[in-house]
């Protein structure tokens, strides 16, 4: 058992394969669970970050994909929260240009502006500093200090993680248990 409260900053650790990803997948309700539960509230809009952009979105410009992030919004309204979320992510992406036509790393801080834009009330990030450079990764953890909704982060960078998370959920494989912890990563990774 576990639960995130409202504006919680929580990193989530555990070995490879324990299920990390699996528990985002569960959050979203994009898995059901086969024994337990989940419970989330039905207003709470939730918002995932991914590690790589889905081979069917490499076509789209990038007006596309964050349309298809939002909605159909007006191309106005779509500039002035995606100029907002770009600055955050610190990437330059013309509304025409093709998802493909980005760089790896480009393509991360795409994957982030996408989760981002959606102003969810919890933000789920998989490695969000993979691929991001210095400047990235300062501006990334400037904004997650200062968001004020929940954030639950997947990262083994533990100086970006101490710089903003209040608690700890580790997934421990052996037995199957998942256990919460106040304070930080190194509060945790020293027990």
């Amino acid at each position: 058992n576990f639960s995130v409260r409202k504006g919680m900053k929580i990193a989530l650790m555990g070995q490879n394969g324990a299920g990390k990803s699996t528990l985002f997948k569960l959050i979203t309700g994009a898995l059901k669970p086969t024994t337990g539960s989940i419970s989330v509230d039905r207003k709470l809009v939730v918002a995932t970050a991914h590690q790589v952009i889905a081979s069917g979105d490499m076509e789209l410009t990038v007006e596309e994909y964050f349309q298809k992030c939002l909605g159909a919004i007006p191309k106005h309204e779509l500039e002035k929260k995606l100029s907002k979320v770009l600055d955050i992510v610190n990437l330059k992406a013309p509304l025409e240009k093709k998802v493909k036509d980005f760089s790896g790393g480009q393509q991360a801080r795409l994957l982030l502006a996408s989760a981002l834009i959606q102003n969810p009330d919890l933000l789920l990030l998989d490695e969000p500093t993979n691929n991001l450079d210095y400047m990235g990764i300062y501006q990334l953890t400037d904004f997650l200090m200062n968001y004020e909704k929940g954030v639950l982060v997947i990262s083994h960078d533990a100086e970006f993680l101490n710089a903003f998370t209040q608690g700890v959920l580790y997934l421990d494989s052996f037995t199957k248990k998942i256990e919460q912890y106040a304070g930080d990563y190194n509060d945790v990774v020293e027990q």
